[in-house]
């Protein structure tokens, strides 16, 4: 019994171990990816797959440097230590998707683009693999893109410029596709309020910035915690309520 018990715990060990080296691994080159990806842009190469996929094999070949890289790697180890003390086994599917949002973060920062090429696989990949049913991810994902397409669009007839990039359109739609619409508007009302802080923050305040890597980490307590973040979209839906009450009665009224 006891040398079951030992074998068990050291497997689980081990695998806890594995599963945030790859994490690590994955991590320390996202940096040097979204520089080979903004710089094969800045070259004229086309946004394609192609483009990116060529960029992250040249990013694997260039050699480490531990001050640019080793956040990147410490971040995503963080991230897989977290998603494997909180939900075990279960949480890869989601791991998957947590790294994948770091590396759209590192390439928006970099680019200013969130590429389709990783977006939309991470979508058909919530679809099939999510907590969701097929067709409940995807009709949140299609919904809300469909919703903030049209909104998106109003914004650039109205102000002759764009507001709203599509990537983050396409982003939002793959998050609800994998944690249902109403947390992806959850995560995009809290990455505005984290933008609207760094734009605070800013010295200039006219240059636009990538609204990505806000997105990912509005999007880190579902990744991590999703039963909390479960509770925090019911807290904000009480308040919503509570506060809108008097509005629907005189409504009503």
């Amino acid at each position: 019994m006891m040398a079951g018990a030992s074998a068990a715990g050291s497997l689980w060990l081990w695998s806890a171990a594995a599963m945030i080296g790859l994490c690590a691994w994955w991590g320390m080159g996202l940096a040097r990816w979204a520089q080979a990806y903004d710089g094969s842009l800045r070259a004229g190469a086309p946004v394609t797959a192609k483009t990116l996929w060529q960029a992250a094999r040249r990013a694997r070949r260039q050699p480490v440097r531990w001050l640019r890289d080793g956040a990147g790697g410490l971040a995503a180890a963080a991230l897989g230590a977290c998603v494997w003390r909180l939900q075990g086994g279960g949480g890869l599917g989601v791991l998957l998707l947590g790294l994948g949002l770091m590396a759209l973060a590192c390439l928006d920062q970099r680019s200013g683009l969130l590429p389709d090429a990783l977006t939309l696989p991470l979508m058909g990949a919530g679809w099939c693999f999510g907590p969701l049913d097929l067709w409940t991810a995807a009709g949140a994902s299609l919904s809300l893109w469909a919703g903030l397409a049209a909104g998106a669009g109003l914004y650039r007839r109205w102000r002759g410029r764009d507001g709203f990039g599509g990537g983050d359109v396409k982003c939002l739609a793959m998050l609800a596709g994998w944690f249902g619409a109403a947390a992806a508007l959850t995560i995009l009302w809290m990455a505005s309020l984290l933008g609207l802080l760094a734009w605070a923050c800013r010295r200039s305040r006219r240059q636009a910035y990538p609204f990505g890597p806000y997105l990912a980490l509005a999007a880190g307590p579902w990744l991590v915690w999703p039963a909390g973040a479960t509770r925090l979209l019911d807290g904000l839906d009480r308040v919503v309520m509570h506060f809108t009450r008097p509005l629907w009665a005189v409504w009503d009224g």
